[in-house]
């Protein structure tokens, strides 16, 4: 009876963990010079890890990120990330323990202001609420993430 109860909680745990944690989802933008169409969700995470630093045009990644303590964050670290903040903090200070370069980050209130600096600054790149993209008018471009746009069946955001 306790073997299964653990099985269930620990299915309900998977299942809150992998839905969609805002309403609408998140969209991946980047700068409208940017050729890269499409992301797996691992090309996705290894971006904001830091794992991987340029694009395949060599330009250098820089992420802009909304504020450690809003809920995009919180929501970008569970379902892409697949960590906690504390672990999230830990990894990227490793890296840089291990002689990587720090990961170039801006951090920023809104997705409108994420989309002013992705529009200037080629290689830039952010995770947005899907209900924002509306508002950007077009001055970003949005990535597939597995091959689908926001909003289409099977997108993973």
């Amino acid at each position: 009876m306790t073997t299964l109860r653990v099985t269930l909680l620990t299915l309900i745990a998977c299942a809150v963990l992998s839905a969609q944690c805002l309403a609408g989802g998140m969209a991946v933008i980047v700068n409208k010079t940017n050729t890269t169409e499409s992301l797996s969700m691992a090309q996705l995470r290894k971006l904001i890890l830091g794992d991987v630093r340029t694009w395949p045009d060599k330009q250098p990644v820089m992420l802009v990120s909304r504020e450690p303590s809003s809920d995009l964050f919180k929501c970008l670290l569970s379902s892409i990330i697949r960590m906690n903040d504390a672990e999230y903090h830990r990894y990227i200070l490793s890296s840089e323990f291990r002689g990587g370069e720090p990961l170039a980050v801006r951090t920023v209130n809104s997705g409108a202001v994420a989309a002013k600096i992705i529009a200037a600054l080629g290689g830039s790149m952010a995770v947005v609420s899907a209900n924002e993209l509306p508002a950007l008018g077009g001055t970003v471009r949005v990535v597939r993430v597995n091959g689908k746009e926001p909003g289409e069946a099977g997108y993973p955001l």
